[in-house]
């Protein structure tokens, strides 16, 4: 049986191709399971560093506030004057009872001032019956109250509470509850301060290390809580006389664990001691409930976690170790400033699919080859006879769409027949059009050069225009910060001392200097606001801290509340470049606010392919998005996005809300500012 050349070509094709595709296929097996894996360790490793130092944050500004409430305690208690004030202090804010405790005296809690007028609302106090204080002790305890007031107030709305406790079982704590009125010496009910974890592992040793207690239930607050507690440096005798503390609520901690680091992937929270006592583990959640926090990962018997929990002695706070267990990858580090693990586990399941569908796109490439190969054989097979003219046709598409030069070897310029005669006068037009050509391209590139050299000047004009203007922006809101703040608070100073020298010869109503400090004061805070409005202070923290504060100055002046959702890979943007993002932000939220009228504003910069993208989005009035004339905000915002070399889009309709979209290239952006992303 005979077989055709075009048969034979097109078996031996499909052979080649299906044995090339079997073998790419395995390669590609063992190749993409290993690079998903790497890729996979990467991101865990990447995304659990970065969730450490987030975490770790609030555990570190607690520590340092306990620092300097400490630092500030030992100062105020070394001078003697200092004591005797202090202790006169006590008699004023605290009066005894009859069972011989102490709490401050009533309506100081609601805000009532003291005879010379000072105030500490929110701030209740108790001392236990057992040890009458003496001036030492009346000292600390009215210490301990003034600088937990102090640290409490600045930190109301981050932090749940500030207080710190005398060893003598007395504590003043700043927050929203009087425990004047909660707790009591008697009864079943009775407050015994020694049995507290903090107090008994704070004043147990002479070490001034900072302590973590075991997570408990806040039947109060319906919320797990723990106690961070540093007590002062111990004297010869091995004793403190002060521990600043701070209770510190769990559940969101909790919820931003649930939350998956990457799709799939969950996390779990123990402390670094002998059982793993569990903090989080969403698995195991009742468990921990019903044990009032005592549950472990030795207690419940985990012994998938075990090597985990022996990982989690030898690890170095905010360093992240891989383990690699039968089902799962495992990130595991210690949060910096705390005793606590976090292990972020990723099953291995997860990656298969991805693998799997690598091999099925080798496979189904290897069959597209294997079809287009043998279209193409059968087709260079069937035109033989026809070569001369595909020839010819060739060098028409040649001269038509590459308007390149046709050499005689591509034309069948040889035969003697029609073909011959059309070919060679092909080849003598197109020598005539290519040399037309030639000399139109020569005019073409010369004036292009022209207006390339003049569009290349106008942006760089633009970009110096632009960045002299942030520059001078900068210069003068420094200058008004330093020079005229300097100026005002000089001002306010000395308006003060001749307020305190000549006090006594005032009413009781407001002077001519009280109204002199009001205006110094009201003129300061104009110039801050013209300094914000130059160039606000929150650029210095980066561009997400920028548009925070943006975001905050609007709801501020317009009462609508805007939402934001920022990507915090946005920090590596060059400074020039996340200026620029900034302003555009600030113009948009300008026009909101005089425009739009809305009722909702958000903000969203997240990642996309390339770079990230910026959406402001209202439901405002909106406007026609096709007008031919845009006001000057527009026009700002479109210069500043082509310096970025972004792209600006805006969608509006009467009625419809406003959307502005801008697409930030990382690499364009890194070509034109030569900044890290």
């Amino acid at each position: 049986m005979k077989h055709s050349i075009v048969a034979r070509a097109l078996h031996r094709t499909a052979l080649r191709i299906a044995l090339v595709s079997a073998l790419g296929g395995l390669v590609s097996y063992c190749v993409n399971d290993a690079s998903i894996k790497q890729a996979v360790q990467r991101q865990l490793v990447t995304s659990t560093e970065q969730k450490l130092q987030r975490e770790s944050l609030e555990f570190r500004e607690i520590k340092s506030l306990q620092n300097n409430f400490l630092d500030e305690f030992r100062s105020a208690y070394a001078d003697p004057r200092e004591r005797a004030a202090l202790a006169h202090d006590f008699d004023l804010v605290f009066y005894r009872h009859d069972d011989g405790s102490y709490t401050q005296r009533p309506g100081l809690f609601e805000g009532q001032a003291l005879p010379d007028g000072r105030r500490f609302p929110l701030m209740s106090a108790t001392y236990a019956p057992q040890t009458p204080p003496d001036d030492d002790i009346k000292a600390r305890f009215m210490l301990s109250y003034l600088l937990s007031n102090k640290y409490g107030s600045s930190t109301k709305g981050r932090l749940f509470n500030f207080y710190g406790v005398v060893p003598e079982k007395g504590f003043p704590i700043y927050q929203a509850s009087d425990i004047a009125k909660i707790f009591t010496y008697s009864g079943p009910d009775a407050l015994k301060l020694e049995t507290y974890e903090f107090y008994e592992r704070g004043f147990a040793s002479a070490k001034s290390d900072t302590i973590f207690t075991r997570m408990y239930w806040d039947a109060s607050n319906k919320a797990w809580m723990t106690t961070v507690a540093t007590p002062d440096t111990a004297d010869a005798s091995g004793r403190h006389k002060v521990l600043a503390c701070v209770d510190v609520l769990l559940d969101q901690l909790m919820q931003r664990t649930a939350a998956p680091l990457l799709a799939g992937s969950h996390s779990t929270i123990f402390q670094v001691d002998d059982k793993g006592t569990l903090i989080f583990h969403a698995d195991h959640a009742e468990e921990i409930k019903l044990s009032e926090g005592q549950a472990s990962i030795e207690s419940l018997g985990l012994k998938d976690d075990f090597p985990l929990l022996k990982a989690s002695h030898s690890a170095r706070p905010g360093e992240v170790q891989l383990i690699d267990t039968p089902g799962e990858i495992v990130a595991l580090g210690v949060i910096p400033g705390t005793q606590w693990a976090l292990a972020v586990r990723y099953p291995k399941a997860l990656m298969r699919p991805a693998t799997l569908l690598n091999l099925g796109i080798v496979v189904g490439l290897g069959l597209v080859m294997l079809v287009v190969e043998i279209l193409i054989i059968r087709s260079i097979l069937q035109q033989q006879v026809a070569r001369p003219l595909l020839k010819l046709t060739r060098a028409m598409r040649r001269l038509g769409l590459a308007q390149q030069p046709v050499d005689d070897g591509m034309l069948p310029t040889q035969a003697q027949d029609e073909i011959g005669d059309v070919a060679r006068e092909f080849a003598a037009m197109a020598a005539r059009v290519h040399d037309a050509c030639e000399q139109l391209e020569d005019k073409v590139r010369a004036r292009t050069a022209e207006l390339e050299a003049s569009q290349q000047a106008l942006r760089k004009l633009g970009e110096h225009n632009a960045k002299a203007l942030e520059e001078e922006r900068k210069r003068i809101s420094r200058e008004l910060h330093d020079e005229m703040g300097q100026q005002l608070a000089a001002l306010r100073m000395e308006v003060s001392v001749l307020r305190v020298r000549e006090g006594a010869e005032q009413s009781a109503d407001a002077g001519p200097h009280d109204v002199l400090l009001d205006r110094v004061d009201r003129l300061v805070a104009s110039v801050r606001a013209l300094v914000s409005q130059l160039r606000p202070p929150a650029l210095d923290g980066g561009l997400i801290a920028a548009i925070e504060w943006q975001a905050a100055q609007f709801t501020r002046d317009t009462g609508v509340a805007c939402r934001l959702e920022l990507a915090a890979a946005a920090h590596g943007l060059p400074p020039d470049a996340a200026t620029m993002v900034f302003r555009i932000v600030q113009e948009s939220l300008t026009n909101v606010r005089r425009h739009a009228l809305p009722t909702h504003v958000a903000v969203i910069l997240k990642p996309d392919a390339d770079g990230w993208a910026l959406t402001i989005v209202d439901d405002g009035i909106g406007f026609d998005a096709s007008c031919k004339h845009p006001g000057h905000g527009l026009l700002s915002m479109e210069e500043r996005a082509r310096l970025l070399g972004s792209d600006l889009q805006i969608q509006s309709a009467p009625g419809m809300g406003t959307r502005v979209r801008l697409r930030l290239d990382a690499r364009r952006i890194n070509a034109l500012y030569a900044g890290p992303l």
